[in-house]
């Protein structure tokens, strides 16, 4: 059985870690199972014992009542023995320390949480190291953080909320201008702008910083610039603006050990390089404006010289290749193929002097070497040569390489990547290579940017600058700080330019350039920008981002939590984010920046959704990329172990003091809807809100399955510890999950209500087919959970293609789901504990778990899924604390699936799986739970023998719904069912596979012996039926549960009651029920047109009642199609009592009549024939038959067949109805002749397939003709010839047109 997840023993936060030393107990080995590979790793016994891309870690998490900070200290290492080494592969393991904790309040419970992560085995070159003890000691900390605000500077008044502004872009830093052509070129008369209004707003295009406690504006900035000619207020044909622009890359934003300026906190994980490639644009952007009063202009700066004068600067140059994605996940893009000698070559400005230190970084990523020797030099010299091999654990493999030289000369810095090699399959990735090196300052009669790395940030010292061949100098300008560049003062004269310069920032490192006004670069237009003003939101209780062109579906969402919840809803255009928060550019982060804001430092936001869909290209470097909204893409991207997709960081938005993220936790629940398209939006918008039976015309999303549950166990036993003391790690995965349903809904427990259906694999016979073991039993208990449960879980392994090696669930089963139809709306919610069941974020692949969420027709409207291969040991003990908070009470309701899952995040503790698994659907969403508030007595219930039910007992029910005072609900008036369920039936696993043992005995509620219906007027119902003879006769307690709706709420009513025995006087009928069937409708005729997803519709009567219990053998309701009695469908589940679905039959008791729904799916165009099967109580069967066409989805003409007219003849008035292929709106032309073929009559008009166009045949009374010629003159008796033209609304969809023609006859 595949096993692509990694083993990740369990978060337990044990107290003795905080506030003393402790030790680590290393004891043996662990092996790894990840099915085609195993990982065999030094173990400690310490109960926090975990596991992160290969390497032992130390994870733990500790609840606090107050914000606590804690350092890591006195580090303990010893080298690992090399016996002790085990499997450890040394390339997994990181050269530094790794040890953070961060501190952060949960919304939910108000609670601190102090979160810790250790790396236990450290690298030193070719040597490994592992951890022997450390302290986790308590900081003094005053005035911690509730917001983050200090770190916030420049203006904080937002500009884009009034004037006109027009959005530009550069792609590399310098000085650029904005000239009368270009004003002209795009729209903007100049004759029209005052130059002095002229202004430039931006904040540079770098990355915003991740850790969210490093600096950054408050707002977007106004720009200090230079426009030529604006003194006489006229836009005149030779002025112009200069402004700095900063690229969208940076270098040396993050090593400490590299110079004496400010640097961000590093929170890159791997591939850690000076050059930062900014991974979300290719662009920088800014905004011009021209009507919003005098702009900001460059100042001068005369500072003169300090002794300490700088002559040579640092320059630095990188190739970094952004082509190729190698698992299509991660953060991790290389250049490339190359299999033979390859170079990079820089060009230096001037000449590299001998005693100069160059440094030089680079890094190649390798695929199948075996042995394979690559030599990285840099101009012949500082040769690094190393051998690599590839491996089944190691598949792409990184060969970084960093060198010091000296002793080089001339202009040219050429890095060579040799190679030794007769292996043909080898490929070499050139991920990035830069060189950093000294230049002396000489003008290179350009634009020339120039800093010193060395020069300390923020001390308030002066330093000097003397740029030698200078007589070309037009200007030099202090870029610094990009929003305020200052114009520097010559402290020289001749071909020197002479000045002073004050590190009085402690955020900005020294940045000049030198330039001629000649050589400025252009930038490029974007569009003009709408009025926006996010920043001024306050008091959001939810708030959902997505696009432009998804903001009509996003506001139907807001307007329902506006209207029904009362809560302050926003929709926010994610473009307009980014122009606020990261000027103008793609970034995640300004996404959690705004969200941050919005939740600080009140923090009343409860919920974030995101509508549209991500990849993991950001910058459409792929083809048909679906990119909308980002999510946060893990570092690590050479596997689906180790690497992570989520929306998680987007709700992380307290202050943090770790740039680890797997040390925090998010605060605010975050869900998305994945759409790729306005269709899908408007669907997954569909689907969301008919759970809350809020879309116009929809069928009932009420029902009886709103209190059943399933739970699908994978057969399997992974990181089983039966020596543990923690009982979820024990035993097999269904000993694991009978716990958990023991512990949450059986015994004493609070939600007795919910019928649980256990569908262990390994509780069921398997069938040995070609292509492995299979258990169709629960492929068809899955199917028919979609349209009859409230909840769906699955625990096991699983992977893109659906769940378990079994194949219990695949996509073409996906595909078939019809739990959205005509007839309800029925949506369980999923939560899935497996691999990469949901990989959303790649748009070449469509994952089951997608597919499960986009289907039209159904599947799922939310789901708690995983995205990457997990842990199983956190599978085992996620399960449990999940379970635990989704389905606890507050006030007799639940939380909703956001505030539970972050809750359970929360319990739970740090743990590097979290990242893994997100929630997609509405995180605001609660499951739907009925009220209980009916009132049923003993003495209402009235059987042959008090207090007891029997087999063949007329039995009747009476009660009332009560309203929240207790008193009768008068107002409420619908339909209610009784379900009687007999004892717990007595089963146990069967030990297929020969290994899960023991064997697990268990009890499981089987469905109702009974589903009787009634009707509530005026709050009270009476309800009778028979006891079928069918059931368990040992007396023994069994329940009633009484459910009802009135089609705006529910309520329900659940109470223990004795079932057993058989009544000896009981009716004894001889009479076979009766059973009329339909597809879709009751306008179906046999023999009609449907398509490959048909409803098959089965009216059913019998003066006993049906029997839809499923205990006697051979006695369930059944369907076989084409006579495939192997595939035999058993439909007790889809048995509704009383009037439903159409069925009417009104001379029968509700008990006596009922209806059985059930969607069909992915039929092969073609004949078919159905034969369905009912019993009744005393188990006299039916069995009939209907045949029907179902049409080819490829014939997309639209085809009209059995055109008739009724009644024919006719006297008054007669309807017209058809048969069509055709699932829309139709246009249909009636024309009537006489037979002699002069035409008397025509009128036209609009059919759809009853109701929610579905259905192949129209209405019976759509289409009506009155008997009247065109001038409203009755027409004379006699025969008539009928013509119908038809043509579908969307031609798209069903193209051409269609006719028919047929007689009908007149009596007058």
């Amino acid at each position: 059985m595949k096993k692509n997840l990694l083993l990740l023993l369990f978060v337990l936060f044990t107290g003795h870690l905080f506030g003393q030393k402790t030790t680590i107990e290393w004891e043996g080995n662990k092996i790894m199972d990840y099915g085609t590979f195993q990982y065999n790793l030094p173990f400690f016994k310490n109960e926090n014992y975990s596991v992160i891309n290969g390497v032992p870690y130390l994870t733990f998490s500790k609840k606090e009542k107050e914000s606590s900070q804690y350092d890591i200290k006195n580090l303990v290492w010893e080298k690992i023995p090399a016996k002790e080494v085990f499997g450890l592969l040394a390339d997994n393991v990181s050269t530094k320390e790794i040890a953070y904790s961060n501190s952060q309040k949960q919304t939910i419970n108000g609670q601190f949480l102090t979160n810790v992560v250790i790396a236990t085995i450290k690298k030193d070159k070719n040597t490994l190291y592992r951890l022997t003890s450390f302290e986790l000691v308590k900081k003094t900390v005053n005035n911690q953080r509730t917001s983050r605000t200090s770190d916030l500077i420049g203006t904080t008044e937002n500009p884009l909320k009034s004037g006109n502004f027009y959005k530009i872009k550069v792609d590399k830093s310098g000085i650029f201008k904005i000239t009368t052509k270009f004003l002209r070129d795009n729209g903007i008369n100049p004759s029209s702008i005052n130059p002095k209004n002229f202004r430039i707003y931006g904040n540079g295009g770098l990355m915003l910083p991740e850790f969210n406690q490093d600096f950054r504006y408050a707002a977007l900035q106004e720009n200090a610039i230079q426009v030529i000619g604006e003194e006489d207020g006229k836009w005149d044909e030779n002025d112009y603006a200069l402004f700095y622009a900063q690229g969208p890359h940076g270098y040396n934003l993050y090593n400490v050990n590299n110079g004496s300026g400010y640097k961000r906190n590093e929170t890159r994980l791997t591939h850690i390089s000076d050059n930062s490639v900014n991974i979300y644009e290719n662009f920088s952007y800014y905004f011009i404006n021209f009507d919003k009063g005098e702009g900001k202009r460059v100042t001068l700066s005369d500072i003169a010289p300090s002794s300490k004068v700088y002559t040579r600067y640092d320059d630095y140059q990188f190739i970094n290749e952004e082509k190729t994605n190698f698992l299509n996940i991660g953060r991790l893009w290389v250049g490339d193929a190359f299999n033979a000698n390859k170079s990079v070559s820089f060009t230096t400005k001037t000449a590299i002097k001998p005693t100069d230190t160059v440094k030089i970084k680079s890094s190649v990523y390798v695929k199948n070497a075996t042995n394979d020797k690559i030599t990285y030099s840099i101009n012949g010299q500082n040769s690094s040569s190393f051998t690599v091999s590839n491996s089944p654990e190691i598949k792409i493999k990184e060969i970084p390489w960093e060198t010091s030289a000296s002793n080089l000369s001339g202009t040219t810095l050429k890095i060579d990547y040799t190679l030794e090699s007769s292996n043909p399959l080898v490929a070499y990735y050139l991920d990035y290579a830069e060189v950093q090196y000294k230049q002396d300052l000489v003008y290179n009669d350009a634009q020339m940017n120039f800093r010193v790395f060395e020069i300390p940030t923020g001390s308030g010292e002066t330093f000097g600058f003397t740029v030698e061949n200078a007589t070309n100098v037009e200007q030099i300008w202090d870029v610094s700080d990009i929003t305020n560049a200052k114009k520097i003062v010559n402290k020289a004269s001749g071909a020197q330019f002479s000045f002073g310069y004050t590190t009085n920032s402690p955020y900005f490192n020294n940045e000049f350039v030198a330039f001629k006004n000649s050589a400025s670069f252009e930038p490029l237009f974007v569009e003009k920008v709408d009025n926006q003003d996010l920043s001024g939101l306050k008091n959001v209780d939810y708030l959902i981002v997505t696009t432009r062109d998804f903001t009509p579906q996003a506001e139907r969402i807001a307007n329902y939590y506006r209207t029904q919840k009362n809560y302050h809803v926003e929709v926010a255009d994610v473009k307009k984010i980014y122009n606020e928060f990261s000027s103008g550019g793609q970034d995640l982060t300004a996404i959690r920046d705004f969200i941050t804001k919005l939740n600080t430092p009140a923090g009343t936001l409860k919920y974030v959704l995101i509508l549209g869909d991500t990849t993991f290209d950001y910058r459409n470097i792929t083809t048909n990329n679906k990119n909308y909204i980002p999510s946060y893409q893990s570092d690590y991207s050479e596997n689906y172990e180790a690497s992570f997709v989520t929306d998680d960081y987007f709700g992380m938005t307290t202050p943090q003091n770790t740039t680890y993220i797997y040390a925090i936790l998010p605060d605010i629940p975050v869900g998305r809807l994945p759409a790729e398209n306005i269709a899908e939006a408007k669907n997954l918008v569909d689907k969301t809100l008919s759970y809350y039976n809020a879309v116009p015309g929809q069928s009932s999303p009420f029902g009886d399955w709103r209190l059943k549950m399933n739970f699908v166990v994978d057969d399997d036993q992974d990181s089983r510890v039966d020596t543990s003391t923690n009982p979820y790690l024990k035993g097999t995965f269904h000993d694991v999950m009978n716990l958990v349903l023991a512990n949450n809904f059986e015994g004493n427990t609070d939600k007795p209500e919910y019928n649980i259906k256990k569908l262990y694999l390994d509780a069921f016979p398997g069938q040995s087919t070609a292509g492995g073991q299979r258990f169709p039993q629960v492929n068809q208990a899955i199917t028919n959970a979609m349209s009859n449960s409230l909840y769906l879980y699955y625990f096991g392994h699983g992977g893109i293609n659906g769940w378990a090696q079994e194949r219990v669930l695949t996509t073409q089963e996906i595909a078939a789901f019809n739990n959205y139809n005509n007839a309800y709306s029925r949506f369980p919610f999923i939560s899935t504990i497996t691999c990469e069941f949901t990989l959303w974020d790649d748009h070449n692949t469509s994952s089951a778990g997608e597919q499960l969420m986009k289907l039209p027709q159904g599947g799922a409207n939310s789901m708690i899924t995983s995205s990457r291969a997990i842990a199983v040991v956190y599978g085992r003990l996620f399960t449990e604390t999940f379970t635990r908070n989704l389905f606890k009470l507050y006030n007799n309701d639940f939380l909703s699936v956001g505030d539970a899952f972050i809750a359970a995040k929360t319990e739970y503790g740090t743990d590097s799986n979290h990242l893994k698994i997100n929630l997609l659907g509405d995180p605001a969403l609660k499951l739907s739970r009925p009220k209980n508030l009916i009132s049923i007595d003993n003495k209402d219930i009235v059987s042959p023998v008090v207090g007891q039910l029997r087999a063949l007992d007329f039995v009747k029910i009476t009660g009332h719904v009560n309203n929240q005072s207790g008193a009768i609900d008068n107002t409420f008036n619908g339909k209610v069912v009784i379900n009687i369920f007999d004892k717990k039936l007595a089963k146990k696993t069967l030990n297929n596979d020969g290994n899960l043992t023991p064997v697990l005995n268990y009890f499981e509620e089987g469905s109702p012996i009974v589903k009787a219906s009634g009707t509530v007027t005026n709050g009270t119902f009476t309800v009778e039926f028979y006891m079928p003879k069918d059931i368990n006769y040992t007396v023994g307690d069994g329940r009633i549960l009484a459910y009802a709706d009135n089609n705006v709420f529910d309520v329900f009513n659940n109470k223990t009651q004795k079932v057993g025995d058989i009544n000896p006087n009981g009716i004894n009928d001889n009479e076979v029920p009766k059973v009329q069937l339909y597809l879709n409708n009751t306008n179906f005729v046999d023999g009609g047109i449907t398509d490959s997803n048909p409803n098959l519709l089965a009216c059913v009567t019998d003066n006993t009642g049906i029997n839809s219990t499923g205990s006697g053998i051979g006695h369930d309701i059944t369907v076989v199609l084409d006579g495939e009695v192997v595939n035999t469908t058993v439909l007790n589940d889809f048995y509704t009592p009383g009037t439903g679905n159409g069925c009417i039959n009104a001379s029968f008791l509700d008990y006596q009549k009922g209806s059985v729904l059930y969607p069909f799916q992915n039929l092969k165009p073609g004949n078919h024939q159905l034969t369905f099967k009912v019993w009744d109580i005393n188990n006299n069967s039916t069995t009939q038959t209907l045949n029907f066409v179902v049409r080819d989805p490829e014939a997309e003409n639209l085809v009209v067949k059995k055109l008739l007219n009724w009644p024919n003849p006719f006297t008054n008035k007669t309807y017209i109805q058809f048969e069509h292929n055709c699932d829309d709106v139709l246009d249909v032309n009636v024309q009537i002749y006489t037979i002699t073929g002069k035409l008397v009559r025509t009128f036209s008009t609009t059919v759809t397939s009853t109701p929610f166009l579905e259905g192949y045949r129209t209405h019976r009374t759509a289409i009506e003709w009155d008997g009247n010629d065109d001038f409203g003159a009755p027409v004379g008796k006699g025969t008539y010839i009928y013509k119908v033209l038809v043509k579908s609304q969307n031609q798209e969809k069903c193209k051409g047109t269609a006719s028919l023609v047929e007689k009908l006859v007149i009596l007058k």
